[in-house]
Formats: structure tokens, sequence, C-alpha cells
């Protein structure tokens, strides 16, 4: 993948700057997590509206980016490289209803690897077209939900709190390592050298 290549991609041209805004998104949806396991639960429904409000902040977040992007950059191609909503819708879809089936019958300790893993399988999947570098976060991220799957015992756990090893796992690799990598994006391909 070329730096002139990745700046026409739609999909892919405001990445780097999309990985602060989902790094920040994807730390403080944990708020009303670790405040459960803290001892300390928020009431249902605060509970529920904030992480989707967060999903909806970073949504506009990101279309902002998209458009700041192409004031940068001029208008994209018409036909993107990949597709890129056939590969996220399948695993938004599968994400919610396994987080929506966990969180009703637990145990909920398994949302963040089973995202992880779903994350990870997308952006390995989106890096076999060319972004070499999604896929080694796709390798990684399922590594990670894979090591995280394997903390959690549910047995020595409540059924319906979430696993503090998974969470921590969470923040780093869904969080706190995006935002390096995002600006390593936008480096190589957003900032690179042309022709």
């Amino acid at each position: 993948m070329t730096p002139e290549r990745f700046r026409k991609d739609r999909y892919l041209r405001a990445a780097g700057y999309n990985f602060y805004v989902w790094a920040v998104v994807n730390v403080l949806v944990t708020w009303p997590l670790f405040a459960a396991l803290a001892g300390a639960p928020w009431p249902v429904w605060p509970a529920i509206l904030f992480p989707v409000g967060c999903i909806a902040t970073g949504i506009f977040l990101a279309v902002l980016n998209d458009n700041r992007v192409e004031k940068m950059c001029g208008t994209p191609d018409p036909q993107p490289l990949v597709e890129a909503g056939v590969i996220w819708g399948p695993v938004f879809l599968i994400g919610i209803v396994l987080t929506v089936v966990l969180s009703v019958r637990g145990p909920v300790a398994y949302v963040q690897p089973v995202w992880l893993l779903l994350v990870g399988c997308a952006y390995l999947t989106w890096g076999n077209f060319g972004v070499r570098e999604f896929q080694w976060l796709g390798y990684f991220l399922v590594a990670a939900g894979a090591i995280a799957g394997f903390f959690v015992s549910p047995s020595a756990a409540s059924w319906m709190l979430p696993s503090p090893r998974a969470l921590a796992i969470w923040v780093i690799c869904m969080g706190l390592l995006w935002v390096p990598f995002g600006a390593y994006i936008n480096r190589k391909y957003l900032y690179g050298p042309t022709a």
C-alpha cells in the first residue's frame, strides 16, 4: 500500500486519526465496569446509556475526521480498496448480539475477550487487502483476546461482573496502544512521502 493510494481510499485515509478517537472511547466505556468491580455499580440506565453515548460521540468524531482529511487530501476515489462495511458490519452485529447475550445470561467476563477477537479478526481481514500494519494489529488483538479469555475464571468471580484482567488487557490493547499505532499510520501513510 502506497501513501498515495492510502490517501485516496475513503475508509483508510482518516484511520490514523480515528485510532485516537476509538482509543479514548474504548477506555471510557470501561468506566461503569470498573465501578461495578469496585463495588459501586452504576444504576442500570446510566450504565447502558453511557457506552451508547460514547460510541455515538466516537462515530460523530470519526465523521469530523473524515471531513478534515478530505480538506487535506482532496476528494477520495469513488471505488475504495475494500468496502469496509462488508468487514465491519458483521463484526459489530455479532459483537452486539454476544454482548447482550453474555450480559443477560453471563458470564459477562467474556465480553472483552470476544470483542478483542472480533475486532482483531476484522483488522486481520482488512489488512489482507493491502495495509500490512492492520494485519499485525489483527494478529495482536486476536492473541490478546485469547489471553484475556484464558484469564477469565467465572467460578472465582461473580457471573455478572467483568474480569479485572480482561478489562486491563482491553484498556491496554484497545486503548493505550491505539494512540501510538494511529500516530504510526498517520506518519507512514497520511503524511508519508509522495512518489
